[in-house]
């Protein structure tokens, strides 16, 4: 993938342009689409790679941003962007092939949607969503093997693949290194024994890839400092405690129980705990919500219900939550924020996929 464009010029009349590059590059990305306003010069400044390149290289400039998939009743998957402080959230341009029962994973700024059925056919295809350049969809190496609900995640620089196929399929698990000159998809061999059809979930925690299935979970070790990979169960625990979407922060991991409460599960205790301080603020999960890590923040997505049969358009309600670990007095959360979006989608939508990019 192309890292660099020719710099813009005369973005400011009176500055050489290496300078004027490196100006807009500290502005937050927030006011990003009103600056494109100013000119033609910045907007394609604004949209380029080149953009990217540089809020990397400056310390805290690049952003972590929530990316919703949102799975609509007439099968189209629009994806946008959430935003502290607005209630209308931005539009991405949807995907090439609108796919059902995808796995996602991300890294830095792009996003990897990996298989799905099409017309109820299980696919191969991997699409890479690129949001430096305002959100551009390409083709990536098509995986070895045809998937819909799979595991997918990144763990050391390689995208990894696992299930969602059958279970004698020598690609059941692969991966890849997408910034590879030449990408290819490379089988990783596997015992019969851990093998499972669908996965509901997959989070990358104490260096493994953990790949939850509907009859129990596996963990995938790639071995990177010993040089050679293995696979077993997920802890029992943590296999018994994880039953919906999951996500890692600050090596914690959190979901919901089945009272609807939010707790941690912590690998060095082999232990769960719950999140106190918020019960009564928050409702309860009892389905429907989403995780996500918002640059060490534990954020919480959950679709509104019907309110009095008058309800047309999805909302959804979003609130950031800072938790503090006591270790022996457990975990301690606090709300930051709690706000209400509007995502212009009709009632009865429902999110397939929650992300977080950084660019």
């Amino acid at each position: 993938m192309e890292m660099e464009d020719p710099p813009c010029t005369r973005l400011f009349p009176d500055l050489p342009d290496e300078i004027a590059v490196r100006i807009i590059a500290r502005i937050p990305r927030s006011h990003h689409r009103s600056l494109c306003y100013v000119s033609k010069s910045w907007r394609s400044f604004l949209l380029s790679r080149l953009l990217f390149t540089l809020r990397s290289s400056v310390t805290h400039s690049t952003e972590p941003t929530i990316c919703l998939n949102i799975r609509t009743q007439t099968n189209q998957s629009p994806w946008l962007v959430l935003n502290q402080g607005r209630s209308h959230p931005d539009y991405l341009p949807s995907p090439p092939l609108s796919t059902v029962g995808s796995a996602c994973a991300t890294v830095g700024p792009f996003v990897f949607v990996v298989g799905g059925s099409l017309s109820s056919v299980p696919s191969n295809v991997v699409q890479i969503l690129d949001l430096r350049i305002g959100g551009q969809w390409f083709p990536g190496p098509r995986m070895s093997t045809a998937r819909e609900f799979a595991a997918a995640s990144f763990l050391n620089g390689r995208l990894y693949a696992i299930g969602g196929c059958l279970s004698s399929s020598e690609g059941w698990a692969e991966s890849l290194n997408p910034f590879d000159k030449n990408p290819q998809w490379v089988p990783i061999d596997s015992p019969v024994h851990v093998r499972e059809k669908w996965m509901h979930g997959c989070v990358v925690l104490s260096g493994q890839v953990l790949a939850m299935a509907d009859r129990g979970g596996v963990a995938y070790d790639p071995g990177q400092d010993t040089g050679s990979c293995s696979w077993g169960p997920v802890p029992k625990r943590l296999d018994l405690g994880w039953k919906g979407r999951a996500v890692v922060v600050n090596g914690i991991l959190y979901t919901y129980d089945y009272m609807g409460k939010i707790k941690g599960y912590d690998p060095v205790m082999d232990k769960w705990r719950p999140v106190m301080g918020v019960d009564k603020q928050l409702p309860k999960f009892l389905c429907g919500a989403t995780l996500a890590n918002l640059h060490g923040v534990l954020c919480v997505i959950w679709e509104q219900r019907r309110n009095g049969g008058k309800q047309k358009e999805m909302m959804v309600d979003w609130a950031g939550i800072r938790v503090t670990d006591l270790r022996n007095e457990g975990l301690h959360g606090s709300i930051l924020w709690w706000e209400t979006v509007a995502l212009g989608m009709p009632y009865g939508s429902a999110i397939a996929h929650c992300v977080v990019a950084e660019f």
